[in-house]
């Protein structure tokens, strides 16, 4: 029971320092602003997060396991591999777009989502990697596990690049597009079936 309060006191500063943040943008975020809001003490936010750094880190952690796992759903249950990849490249895309954190951030502090994103090593970038390896894998099939890493880290450095600045064409062209050259590729990738005599 204790820390099934505790993980939904850690959900609602989260949630409270996704709010701020959104407000105010990373540099301006106050951590005094960030307990208010969650209805806590200052000390007490300290106790799940040390430092503002970490409590930013895991906030847009957080927030980037959500909109995987909505480009997961997305993808799921469509016809061919082609439409499933168009249907996750299209909620990736739109869903960056229409996320209140994400926006404000690219529009006033790009600088500060950057390393948060775009950083090789970094949570937020493994975690998208990993769930485009796992689309990709199931649903293009895939044998080659050198060609799913590839694609996947295309994808991933693509998307992430869009995320952060916007394609020129509309999201569904976007996907289109991008679904149809990938799944062109990985298809003439993909060892040679017999053709039927």
């Amino acid at each position: 029971m204790i820390v099934k309060l505790a993980n939904v006191l850690r959900e609602t500063i989260l949630d409270a320092a996704v709010a701020e943040a959104a407000l105010h943008g990373i540099r301006r975020l106050s951590v005094v602003d960030v307990a208010r809001r969650a209805g806590i003490s200052r000390p007490t936010l300290y106790k799940h997060f040390p430092s503002k750094d970490a409590l930013v880190a895991e906030a847009v952690r957080r927030e980037a396991e959500r909109l995987t796992s909505s480009v997961l759903d997305a993808a799921a249950g469509h016809d061919s591999p082609e439409r499933a990849l168009e249907a996750g490249i299209l909620a990736a895309l739109r869903l960056t777009r229409e996320h209140p954190l994400l926006d404000r951030l690219i529009a006033t502090e790009p600088e500060a989502l950057a390393p948060l994103v775009l950083s090789d090593g970094g949570p937020v970038m493994l975690l998208v990697r990993r769930t485009i390896e796992r689309m990709v894998a199931e649903e293009l099939r895939a044998a080659d596990a050198l060609v799913v890493r590839r694609v996947a880290d295309l994808l991933t450095r693509l998307l992430l690049s869009y995320a952060l600045s916007a394609p020129d064409d509309p999201p569904e062209v976007v996907a289109a597009a991008v679904a149809a050259m990938v799944a062109a590729g990985v298809e003439s990738r993909s060892p040679s079936r017999p053709r039927p005599s």
